[in-house]
């Protein structure tokens, strides 16, 4: 008796949550149950056609965009998987996200206790479980390598609870743009067709990892030099990985255009960081803060939003995403995120002038930014002593003339800016790359094959 009312309860609050679910923040548009997130790995913003690019890498997200609200500017929190990723899910900078101490509740716990199911489909490596994505997820999916193989897994998913009484959560995160950059015919070859050097997908991370001169990966004394077709060849490998990941999604978009999901799922669609390519002398991500590796694409389509449709150009972060997520599914954000909602912003263009942190905290290095206005102050809080750079974005977006000694004023008002926020006992971080020695086999050999192992 005392086991069928505890079930008849449950069965209660279930759809009690189902209804406040329902709950639309626009009350003149349509109910939004549903949520699916999309992140797509290294992706830098200004290679999408979508955002102004030259070739045309990215014409099914092109037309998903039509429908959607587009974020120019959107900042990442970090330069690197795992800490930009943890930032997102708890609306907090790296450094909380991965404090030993700091167990913030996160997007998915949040839904999941209000009545979500919940389900996540990642290429594993440092997307794993034991580096802390599982929090939260019904079903937590780390097997796969590349949207061909979780794509059909997540649809699968889809068609199961689609029809049930409880709206739902879906994450998928992949690594089809991270290199190796190793499209696979034809997107390799889709923009350099002429190419004839020696540069392929499978040697472009070895030969990436020489330029860099990464202890953990190369031990050369001097960086590799790189002809210039070479350089092209390896910038069209990775625009080529853009054109088959786009490629794919179309599979999931259209399964989300369906009757049964359209008119309630909203849809976020973005990456954690992004890329160098020899833009400040280097290649690949997690090494320092400027705009290549934190511009990224965030594009956001949600039910009764078609009239707000079109481009917001104030300046946003991922930490804004959870916070935003949580309004249009009715949610309360804890008070604690650092981030704040959107949605007035899409709906009102409430804009108000506040300061964009980012944070690099992995290989054992501590970094800081922050973009106010049109300036962005970058330090290197592990180098003692070592000189701030100031950069005026509006004049110079590809951070080439450092300000800092120009113009004093502005600089140490950043830096306040950043000493509110600086981290006084890296100790006190956990980051799961720092001791590789944790993961099984399968996830040791997943970072292994994308460049972060030797």
């Amino acid at each position: 008796m005392r086991s069928a009312l505890r079930g008849s309860i449950a069965g209660v609050l279930i759809a009690l949550a189902s209804a406040l679910a329902c709950e639309a923040p626009d009350s003149d548009g349509p109910a939004v149950r549903n949520l699916v997130l999309v992140s797509i790995d290294t992706l830098r913003a200004d290679h999408l056609s979508l955002y102004g690019y030259t070739r045309e890498t990215s014409p099914v997200l092109d037309a998903f965009a039509r429908g959607a609200v587009v974020f120019t500017r959107a900042i990442s929190a970090s330069n690197e998987t795992i800490a930009s990723h943890h930032a997102l899910f708890q609306s907090v900078l790296p450094t909380r996200a991965l404090s030993r101490a700091h167990r913030a509740p996160t997007l998915t716990t949040i839904l999941r206790k209000g009545g979500w199911r919940t389900a996540a489909f990642t290429d594993g490596g440092p997307m794993s479980a034991q580096n802390g994505f599982a929090r939260g997820f019904d079903v937590f999916d780390a097997g796969n390598e590349g949207l061909e193989h979780s794509l059909p897994k997540a649809i699968g998913w889809l068609d199961e609870v689609a029809s049930g009484p409880e709206p739902f959560f879906l994450f998928v995160h992949a690594f089809d743009v991270h290199s190796p950059y190793d499209p696979g015919h034809p997107w390799d070859t889709r923009f350099f067709r002429e190419y004839e050097g020696p540069i392929t997908g499978a040697t472009s991370e070895t030969v990436l990892r020489g330029v860099r001169r990464l202890s953990e990966h190369e031990h050369r004394r001097e960086p590799r030099e790189v002809a210039s077709d070479d350089r092209r060849k390896i910038g069209a490998l990775y625009d080529g990985g853009i054109a088959r990941a786009d490629d794919l999604l179309g599979s999931l978009l259209a399964r989300l255009d369906a009757s049964d999901l359209r008119d309630v799922t909203a849809i976020a669609i973005l990456s954690d960081h992004g890329e160098e390519f020899w833009d400040h002398g280097s290649v690949l991500h997690s090494h320092t803060l400027y705009q290549e590796l934190l511009h990224v694409p965030l594009i956001l389509r949600v039910p009764g939003w078609e009239e707000r449709a079109g481009r917001v150009h104030p300046r946003v972060s991922l930490l804004d995403v959870t916070p935003t997520l949580l309004e249009i599914l009715g949610q309360e954000a804890p008070a604690a995120v650092h981030g704040r909602s959107l949605v007035p912003l899409v709906h009102d263009g409430a804009e108000t002038r506040r300061a964009f942190p980012s944070e690099g905290v992995s290989a054992g290095s501590y970094l800081q930014s922050v973009i106010q206005g049109r300036y962005k102050l970058i330090r290197r809080n592990h180098e003692p002593g070592a000189p701030v750079e100031l950069y005026d974005l509006e004049d110079d977006p590809g951070e080439r003339v450092d300000l800092a000694t120009t113009l004093p004023d502005i600089r140490e008002r950043l830096a306040e800016l950043l000493d509110r926020k600086r981290l006084d006992d890296r100790s006190a971080i956990s980051h799961p790359l720092d001791d590789p020695g944790q993961f099984d086999a399968q996830t040791r050999e997943r970072l292994r094959a994308l460049g972060y192992l030797e």
